[in-house]
């Protein structure tokens, strides 16, 4: 595992959608999917670290380092951005 963990955001066509790619594999065993809070409370422990400590994820999809976050639109993506970077470095860290 990297010392640091580093995570960049991407925008996708979907102004609700957002992708998250990290320097670290998340996604040890093939994909994750996870479409709603119900699937991912009872996911991995990431997806149920991201969908209990971070306010707005809908949606998630983890594949290999990355993260695709569907969000609720009432919530800002710069709140959703700054919870979901603060959580993957505790989790690694």
């Amino acid at each position: 595992m990297s010392e640091y963990v580093t995570v960049e955001t991407q925008t996708t066509d979907n102004p609700d959608v957002l992708e998250f790619i990290t320097n670290q594999k998340i996604a040890l065993e093939g994909d994750e999917v996870y479409e709603n809070f119900e699937q991912g409370d009872v996911g991995s422990p990431i997806a149920q670290m991201l969908f209990n400590g971070v306010r707005g994820i809908q949606a998630l999809t983890i594949s290999g380092g990355d993260l695709l976050i569907t969000r609720d639109p009432v919530v800002p993506w710069e709140e959703i951005i700054d919870e979901v970077r603060d959580a993957l470095r505790d989790f690694f860290l």
